[in-house]
């Protein structure tokens, strides 16, 4: 994904082009369009001279229909990355509306969606039938995972113009995602989901500075960000502020260690639950030793009573959100997109990365929550898979400057992340996002194996994993020997 440098400005000129356009429509709604909340002065330190090998010619209006995810329970989970109507003064919408206008008036194509609840179970449905209603299916990845062994899905490698190489579309999903060879589903700058899913730390700057402590962005970019440096530093804020002798939520917390949080530092530890082998196979690594021992200290790190969590005295994410934003918390392990929950701070809070296990680490590495994060699919039964290659390669690439322009505007600025530091860790974050296919597809319960140990407080894991290990051995086989069946 290329980095924020490279945005801004080229947005700002798109939208300021359309602005002309959109006035009948907006004059009509009651709004205008919305430039003020693009930065249009920054400098571009780099320039985007890649383009995507696309043909020089259109193809009769061709509608390219998506099936996307509505969720009604929490909205910033629902897909709003597809499909705009018009431009209306909001960020996102109108960099959605710029891009799709660009492609429909280049290639001639019509981009369309049916935004649904479960679209997982409409895809199964429609899939069964042989409908070929949809030309692109983007369910959330975890319950998708059972279509693609199926046959239900094409490999996107031998889709006609998807350049699957290019920085557009992310390339640890590709790597990660792979199953024998074939890759039946990925992400890139065609979606933020991915970005809103990927989990990170947030820390309350005051603290930092009122108990004269390091600072974090400069313990990242020296690689001095660790996990024993976490619990280091959080250790010496944990206090009992009201003086009854115990810890509680009136308290003042170093860190709050949420229920997934454990399974992060794992991953960031650069440990997998499985990875591809030097011939493309899957194994798993989670019993290794060092895999072992680094869930072992984690588990005991967060069970510490001077960690907030469950067992200490938080509740649950709502209480963890209302403690920090009352700066009772200095750090707090969340997903991106638990910054809306944090909007009623009065301080400044700033984003890092999951910490390195130890300094000697070559990389950061943060979990994508993938529960939520759609999975970019073709059908097998695909009509016209060169136009649906064409329009996708061309979504994700004007994407960048559209799309992903906005969504850095806005966790920068409307999210009130006003540090050119929180930019850099966001370009650190996104380009070390984690897929684990064990992790997805939770084969004998191996993908929250270690949520589980932390919830029940249990660090054997020899003794945890021995329950369930015939079956995640089984699971996983029959798994693999689908997509081996695959032609």
């Amino acid at each position: 994904m290329y980095t924020k440098r490279i945005l801004s400005a080229i947005f700002a000129s798109l939208l300021m082009s359309l602005t002309i356009a959109g006035c009948a429509d907006d004059a009509k709604s009651g709004t205008t369009a919305d430039t003020d909340s693009v930065t249009t002065a920054e400098t571009i330190e780099e320039t985007t001279k890649l383009e995507p090998v696309l043909p020089d010619k259109t193809y009769d209006g061709e509608t390219i229909n998506f099936l996307t995810e509505r969720n009604t329970g929490y909205d910033w989970y629902t897909s709003k990355e597809i499909y705009a109507e018009q431009q209306t003064g909001e960020l996102f919408n109108d960099a959605v509306y710029i891009r799709n206008t660009q492609i429909e008036d280049r290639f001639n194509v019509k981009i369309t969606q049916n935004c649904v609840e479960n679209a997982s179970s409409v895809a199964s449905r429609s899939l069964t039938a042989g409908d070929t209603e949809y030309d692109v299916m983007m369910p959330y990845m975890n319950y998708v995972i059972s279509l693609p062994q199926q046959g239900f899905f094409l490999d996107l490698q031998t889709i006609p113009y998807l350049q699957l190489d290019n920085p557009w579309w992310d390339q640890r999903a590709n790597a990660d995602l792979k199953m024998n060879g074939k890759l039946f589903f990925t992400t890139g700058d065609i979606s933020i989901l991915d970005n809103e899913c990927t989990m990170v730390m947030f820390f309350n700057k005051k603290l930092i500075s009122d108990y004269r402590l390091d600072n974090p962005y400069e313990l990242v970019n020296s690689n001095k960000w660790t996990i024993d440096k976490v619990f280091e530093m959080s250790e010496g804020v944990t206090s009992d502020v009201d003086g009854d002798s115990k810890l509680t939520k009136e308290d003042m917390w170093g860190l709050s260690c949420a229920s997934n949080a454990p399974h992060s530092f794992y991953f960031a530890s650069g440990e997998r639950i499985t990875k591809h082998d030097s011939n493309g196979n899957l194994e798993l690594v989670i019993n290794t030793q060092r895999a072992v021992d680094v869930i072992e200290k984690i588990i005991n790190l967060c069970l510490g009573d001077k960690v907030l969590s469950d067992h200490t005295g938080g509740s649950g994410f709502d209480q963890v959100s209302e403690m920090f934003n009352a700066g009772r918390v200095l750090f707090v392990t969340f997903a991106l997109v638990d910054i809306n929950a944090l909007r009623n701070a009065e301080f400044e809070f700033g984003i890092l990365p999951y910490p390195l296990y130890d300094e000697t680490q070559k990389e950061y590495n943060c979990l994508i929550s993938t529960i939520c994060v759609p999975a970019l699919s073709i059908p097998y039964n695909c009509q016209n898979t060169e136009a649906v290659g064409v329009t996708l390669e061309a979504m994700a690439y004007y994407s960048v400057d559209t799309l992903t322009a906005a969504y850095y505007d806005n966790a920068l600025k409307t999210r009130y992340i006003r540090d050119e530091e929180s930019g850099d860790m966001l370009d650190i974050i996104f380009a070390s996002r984690v897929y684990d296919l064990g992790f997805i597809y939770n084969w004998g319960g191996v993908g929250y194996l270690i949520q589980n140990m932390y919830m029940k407080k249990s660090s054997n894991f020899a003794s945890e994993y021995a329950k369930i290990e015939k079956r995640v051995l089984a699971e996983m086989d029959k798994t693999v020997q689908a997509f081996s069946g695959l032609k």
